[in-house]
């Protein structure tokens, strides 16, 4: 009898999916640069919550690396109620795995308001927030069935690179860099495995990450915090720099996205703290966004299963408000 897949198996398979995710890049590639050809823009605004805000700032810091307009990723409820100088030469883009989110919904529908083009990306074609839309741009991952989302993340961060990079008309060809996706997840099961005591003793976890991948440690963060259930807090690696030495304790753990020498000198202020330290080297490249992010997910997933915690299903039987229309910030 087949057993749904685990958190940890979507992790596995991510190679296979992102692979298929670009097989199929005729239903998704084009509509940025279609809606971007339709009405001239001199910013974009990016709209989701949780994970989906993530993705939002990592397309956001895309876009302003390469095209000729301000970029930026405003949680919901935050958007609702603010300025947009110029909205019918703003973009506002919906960003939500299931169409449903009622805070992205409503602060979509507050940008029509201000006369705002809208386009939605979400799995679900019969949803909400693409009916409220003049656009869709089709995510094209599996639906996930285990409440913690890994490869719904990669997936979207793989569409927005390529989307950004054929509106900006550059090179989208990672062939490449999918093919070396295997020996990435591989690497990562094994630098996890041969930490796993740091991470799991560890009273507080701190992840770090600048530039392109402050969006990595936020995601990071938050997937182990989702399954390891501890104090798992994510800081900008420059913010960090100004609190390590109030804010650590000698048993907490530090996990580091770097990339450059500044990034390298808060980690070594960090290391006169405590010795609990791991470095995920990441490079600068677009495509880093996805392989950076891929040890948090197994330090999640592997991390969880020691602890005994099943990943398979909500730890608790409540309503998730977020969806609910009886949601105070709806």
């Amino acid at each position: 009898m087949s057993t749904a897949p685990s958190m940890h198996d979507y992790i596995l398979r991510q190679p296979e999916i992102l692979s298929s995710v670009y097989d199929r890049k005729e239903s998704w590639l084009t509509i940025l640069q279609s809606m971007l050809e339709t009405h001239p823009m001199e910013e974009i605004v990016l709209l989701g919550s949780g994970t989906s805000h993530h993705v939002s700032t990592a397309a956001a810091a895309l876009a302003e690396r390469h095209l000729p307009m301000q970029a930026r990723a405003v949680l919901p409820a935050q958007f609702i109620g603010s300025r947009i100088l110029h909205p019918s030469r703003t973009l506002a883009v919906g960003i939500s795995q299931s169409g449903n989110s009622l805070s992205t919904l409503n602060a979509i529908r507050y940008a029509k308001e201000q006369g705002c083009p809208v386009l939605a990306f979400s799995l679900e074609e019969d949803s909400a927030l693409v009916r409220e839309c003049d656009a869709w741009m089709p995510l094209v991952c599996e639906r996930e069935l285990v409440p913690p989302e890994t490869q719904g993340y990669t997936a979207a961060i793989l569409e927005w690179i390529l989307a950004i990079r054929q509106a900006a008309g550059l090179d989208t060809d990672v062939t490449k860099e999918l093919s070396a996706l295997p020996k990435v997840v591989a690497e990562s099961e094994a630098f996890v495995r041969a930490h796993l005591h740091d991470i799991l003793r560890a009273p507080k976890i701190t992840v770090t990450g600048s530039g392109l991948h402050w969006a990595t440690a936020m995601e990071g963060a938050l997937k182990m915090r989702e399954t390891l259930r501890h104090a798992v807090m994510r800081e900008e690696t420059e913010e960090l720099s100004h609190l390590a030495d109030l804010a650590f304790e000698d048993d907490d753990l530090l996990m580091a996205i770097v990339q450059t020498d500044r990034d390298r000198q808060t980690v070594n202020l960090v290391r006169q703290i405590t010795d609990h330290v791991l470095e995920i080297e990441a490079g600068e490249d677009d495509f880093s966004l996805i392989t950076a992010v891929i040890p948090f997910q197994l330090a999640g997933a592997i991390g969880a299963a020691g602890l005994g915690n099943d990943t398979s299903k909500y730890p608790y039987e409540i309503e998730n408000i977020s969806h609910g229309e009886g949601f105070l910030f709806r």
